[in-house]
């Protein structure tokens, strides 16, 4: 249901396949038609449930169905069908879209039919006219989106800051001079490493690197 939502026009499977209403749309929530994506989300793109006595695919509709509701589709959309067990994960900064799971992703747009296997990736403008708004911040209270940017910059503080190549070089530099007994070039190195903004922990487990306060 949720990934119904999300659709401009989102399928009403209960309505239409329990309760027998005829077929329709209903306006969904678009959420991705600020990014330039007239999506019509359906999962269950290959379901089987209905075995050989009923067609229960795209999203339990069945094709011959499904082709009546295509017909009623307002043009300008794209009908992104979801297999079973398979997701896309969309990056909206790369501009692409990536399969995921066990089965595959259908893209209706038009005329034009195209499939993607898991491990694929693809534009994001195979959807439509993909852009990001110009003010991210467009439509969204000011303090949610403040809220949104304060969990992101703490999220960013609480990752540890990882070491440069350059530091890591030089701690297997001084890892072979303390196994070879060169205590001086070891400490040579450390004073090195420490010039770096890092400091060498010998633990029981190994050496270990810890970032130096600023001062």
């Amino acid at each position: 249901a949720a990934t119904l939502a999300v659709s401009r026009f989102t399928l009403p499977v209960y309505e239409i396949y329990k309760v027998g209403q005829d077929l329709h749309w209903q306006f969904g929530l678009d959420l991705l038609g600020a990014y330039g994506l007239p999506l019509v989300i359906i999962p269950h793109w290959n379901n089987q449930d209905g075995g050989e006595a009923l067609d229960t695919s795209r999203c339990f509709m069945g094709r011959a169905r499904f082709a009546q509701l295509l017909a009623l589709l307002p043009a300008g959309n794209t009908v992104l069908g979801l297999d079973e067990h398979t997701a896309l994960v969309i990056d909206l900064a790369a501009g692409t879209g990536r399969v995921m799971g066990r089965g595959r992703v259908v893209l209706l747009r038009g005329t034009t039919r195209q499939e993607f296997a898991a491990g694929q990736t693809f534009p994001l403008t195979l959807l439509g006219p993909f852009a990001l708004p110009p003010d991210p911040a467009g439509g969204i209270p000011a303090g949610v989106w403040q809220s949104m940017i304060n969990a992101q910059q703490a999220a960013q503080a609480a990752t540890p800051p990882q070491p440069p190549d350059s530091v890591l070089a030089l701690m297997a530099d001084r890892s072979t001079a303390r196994q070879q007994k060169e205590w001086a070039t070891a400490d040579r190195l450390r004073d090195q490493i420490a010039t770096l903004g890092w400091q060498v922990l010998d633990t029981p487990d190994g050496p270990q690197l810890l970032p130096l306060e600023e001062s």
